[in-house]
Parts: C-alpha cells; sequence; structure tokens
C-alpha cells in the first residue's frame, strides 16, 4: 500500500456538501409553483398562495445560500 494518499476535501466533509447540494435543490425557487400545487386545498397551499414573493425570496436567498456552501465543501 502507498503512504502518499492525496487528500481529497469532498470524501472528508461526511457527507455534509451533498446535503448542501440536495438543499439547493429542494429551496430552488423554481419549485414553489410545484409546492403550491402540491400543498393546494390545505392551510400550507394558502400560505404558500398568500405569501408567494416573500417566498420566492426566502428560497432564494437560502438556495444561494447553500448553493455557496455545497461548493465550498465539493470543490
Amino acid at each position: 500500500m502507498s503512504a502518499n494518499k492525496k487528500h481529497c476535501a469532498p470524501c472528508d466533509s461526511d457527507g455534509e456538501g451533498y446535503v448542501y447540494a440536495v438543499l439547493t435543490a429542494v429551496f430552488c425557487p423554481c419549485h414553489l409553483p410545484w409546492l403550491g400545487i402540491v400543498l393546494g386545498g390545505s392551510a400550507a397551499g394558502a400560505l404558500v398562495e398568500r405569501h408567494f414573493w416573500p417566498l420566492a425570496i426566502l428560497f432564494g436567498v437560502l438556495s444561494l445560500f447553500t448553493f455557496y456552501k455545497a461548493a465550498r465543501i465539493l470543490l
């Protein structure tokens, strides 16, 4: 066995980068209309419909933050 192993940052993160990558996809604002359709007829669907733009901004900020964290860990 070789004593010279290359350091692999994504391998040492215990999957944290992949969690952030999945959260990036979940918090993508483009999924907000689908969320409203899936939750339609419920109180959560009414919340999404009534507060669409503030939620879109919040989801956008969260998506950018989680993308930044995933990129820092995985790249």
